[in-house]
C-alpha cells in the first residue's frame, strides 16, 4: 500500500513536470508568425507608399512606385510606368508583376486623381481600379492581392474629405468581395474619435501623409492580418 502511494506521488510529480515544460515551451519567445510574410510582400501605390522607405523602413526593392511618386487612378492606369525594383527601369505595373511575381501585393490607391475626382461617380473609380486588378492578375495569377483602404485625412485637408474616403473605401471593399480578394481596413486604426486622421499619425500640412508612427500602426495592422491567416510565405 505504501509502495502504491509512493508510485502515485511519483507519477503526479512527473505529470506536473511535464505540464510545466509544455507551458514553458508554449511561452518561449519566437519569431512573429508574419515575419516571412513581410519578407515576401510588395507595396504598390503613390507617394504614401513611396514614403514607406524613409518612414517605415521598407526596402525599396519591395516598393512599386513611379519616379514622380504620383499614380493616378484613371483610364491610363495600366499604361502607368513604375520603377521596376529589380532593374530601376520604368515599366508598366503588369510587366513588373509578370517578371517578379510577388507572393503578396498590397495595393493602396485613390489619393492621386481618385477619391476627389470620382466623388460623384464612383462607378468610374471602380472601373479603373478593376482594370488594374485585371492586368495584374493576368500577369501574375499566383500573386495574392490585398486591397488596402484609402487612409483618412485631418481637418486640414482642403479638397479630400473623409466622407469621400469612406465612399471610396466602400467601393474598394465591394471590389474585394466581388473578386474574393482581401480588404485591409487599415483606416480603422488611423482615425481619432471624430473620424479624422490622428494628429500624431500625420506628417504634412495637407493633412494626408503619414508620420513614422502612422506607418507603424499600418504595418502592425497588416502584420496581424497576415498572422491571423497563417501567412508565412
Amino acid at each position: 500500500m505504501k509502495n502504491n502511494r509512493i508510485f502515485l506521488r511519483a507519477s503526479l510529480f512527473l505529470l506536473l513536470v511535464s505540464l510545466l515544460l509544455c507551458a514553458c515551451q508554449g511561452t518561449k519567445a519566437a519569431d512573429p508568425p508574419h515575419t516571412d510574410f513581410f519578407e515576401n510582400v510588395s507595396f504598390l501605390g503613390d507617394s504614401i507608399t513611396a514614403h514607406m522607405e524613409s518612414r517605415a523602413g521598407i526596402s525599396p526593392s519591395r516598393l512599386w512606385v513611379t519616379r514622380e511618386r504620383y499614380l493616378n487612378l484613371d483610364s491610363r492606369i495600366t499604361y502607368a510606368r513604375i520603377l521596376a525594383p529589380d532593374t530601376g527601369e520604368e515599366e508598366t505595373i503588369a510587366c513588373v508583376a509578370a517578371r517578379l511575381k510577388p507572393p503578396f501585393l498590397v495595393i493602396t490607391l485613390g489619393v492621386d486623381y481618385g477619391v476627389y475626382y470620382y466623388r460623384n461617380d464612383l462607378s468610374l473609380f471602380e472601373k479603373y481600379y478593376e482594370k488594374l486588378l485585371d492586368a495584374i492578375t493576368e500577369a501574375s495569377p499566383e500573386t495574392t492581392l490585398l486591397l488596402q483602404s484609402v487612409f483618412p485625412v485631418t481637418a486640414a485637408s482642403k479638397s479630400i474629405t473623409n466622407e469621400m474616403i469612406d465612399n471610396a473605401n466602400a467601393s474598394i471593399r465591394a471590389i474585394a468581395e466581388r473578386r474574393a480578394l482581401h480588404y485591409l481596413d487599415t483606416q480603422s486604426v488611423l482615425r481619432d474619435e471624430n473620424g479624422y486622421l490622428r494628429a500624431e499619425f500625420c506628417s504634412s500640412a495637407d493633412g494626408i501623409h503619414l508620420s513614422e508612427q502612422g506607418y507603424r500602426a499600418v504595418l502592425s495592422y497588416i502584420g496581424n492580418f497576415a498572422a491571423e491567416r497563417g501567412w508565412r510565405a
